[in-house]
């Protein structure tokens, strides 16, 4: 695998020293990366007097946050149709969400008129891994900022890939975690929501996070009226999908490499994880909190299904915001499926390892899977 030009520093930059320091020394960082962390550690240096005048201008002000609406949780596997929810659904004026500033700098809110512009002349246009647009005001994954605020998130197995396992563990099962290491998972996790309140002064907060597919329990202790938006893809473009986009974005962030081999075996695991736990976790779910939604059909007919999503989940009129969706719907019309040209011992195991899963959600191979003559 081809690295892509490594960023000069980690997004481990909006990292308070002590965080950084700890996620650090949960892998190991192979030499070619040094000086990337030395790089890092010199922002963080820099930027911790602003994290002190951080605590000092929020501390009122987060103690004021109160959700006005029950937050939407977006879940599903990597790749399944998930960012294309996020995106629509936040274009609801009265949405909040975690913006991608404060995914990178969730500890430099105050400070924003200078990290701000740091991130904009360091940011790419598009993310490397698929080329996605990017901007630091468009929706992103929490987990990213969660990476910057706690060692136990899932999202820092992207430094560590050999240790993904041991970080599932600790983000979804809070396995082998202290008392105090839990309470500040849970603290840190709710005082990243209200920073994202307080950021894009939503009503309802739609949060999307892969990750969360595996905790709804924990999502239920710190919101018990939470609402989830479970979106399900066909496994087997859901896998060639994910492969690709980790094979892409893995070599801008990881601090030591893994083979294509590793990765392959790895989206298997935590695909099966991911799903299992969903099956438990939502019989926690009240009822008339959760929707489930096949990809092909919200693709096919997203306004049916977001008037579903209003009317069914959310208890409200969609025809009073749907104004505000119709331009995201015309650009949408012009998106083409990837096509895969694949090996038979690859598409074997796919349906060995996720075949189950295909039986249950009623999938066969896609159309775009073309296997390679031999």
């Amino acid at each position: 695998m081809d690295d892509f030009r490594i960023p000069p520093v980690s997004t481990l930059i909006g990292s308070r020293i002590g965080n950084y320091f700890s996620i650090l020394k949960k892998g190991k960082v192979a030499p070619r990366y040094y000086f990337k962390i030395f790089l890092s550690t010199i922002v963080i240096l820099i930027a911790t007097p602003f994290h002190w005048w951080e605590d000092l201008f929020f501390y009122r002000k987060l103690k004021k946050v109160k959700f006005e609406k029950p937050p939407l949780f977006i879940l599903g596997h990597w790749r399944s149709g998930t960012t294309l929810l996020h995106n629509m659904l936040t274009k609801d004026p009265s949405a909040g969400f975690v913006t991608t500033y404060l995914a990178v700098f969730p500890n430099n809110m105050a400070s924003k008129w200078l990290f701000r512009t740091f991130m904009r002349l360091n940011m790419p246009e598009k993310r490397p891994s698929d080329g996605v647009v990017l901007n630091v005001d468009f929706p992103q994954e929490d987990e990213f900022a969660f990476t910057n605020l706690n060692p136990n998130a899932y999202y820092n197995f992207f430094y560590f890939p050999e240790n993904y396992s041991s970080f599932f563990n600790k983000a979804v099962y809070h396995d082998g975690m202290s008392e105090r290491e839990i309470a500040k998972w849970y603290s840190d996790y709710n005082y990243l929501l209200k920073k994202a309140a307080i950021e894009t002064g939503g009503k309802r907060l739609i949060i999307k996070n892969p990750v969360n597919t595996a905790r709804i329990d924990k999502i239920l202790k710190l919101f018990p009226e939470a609402k989830f938006l479970y979106i399900y893809r066909n496994p087997v473009t859901v896998f060639f999908s994910t492969q690709r986009f980790f094979q892409q974005l893995f070599p801008t962030l990881w601090l030591h490499r893994v083979n294509d081999t590793f990765i392959n075996g790895m989206i298997f695991d935590i695909y099966q994880r991911l799903i299992e736990e969903y099956q438990k976790g939502k019989q926690l779910i009240p009822e008339g909190n959760l929707l489930e939604i096949r990809f092909e059909e919200f693709e096919r007919d997203p306004v049916k299904a977001m008037d579903e999503i209003y009317s069914f989940l959310l208890k409200e009129d969609f025809s009073t915001v749907k104004e505000h969706f119709s331009a995201y719907f015309k650009t949408q019309k012009s998106h083409k499926k990837n096509k895969y040209l694949v090996d038979a011992e690859i598409l074997d195991a796919i349906k060995t390892n996720l075949g189950k899963y295909m039986v249950q959600m009623k999938y066969d191979v896609p159309e775009e899977i073309t296997v390679k003559q031999s």
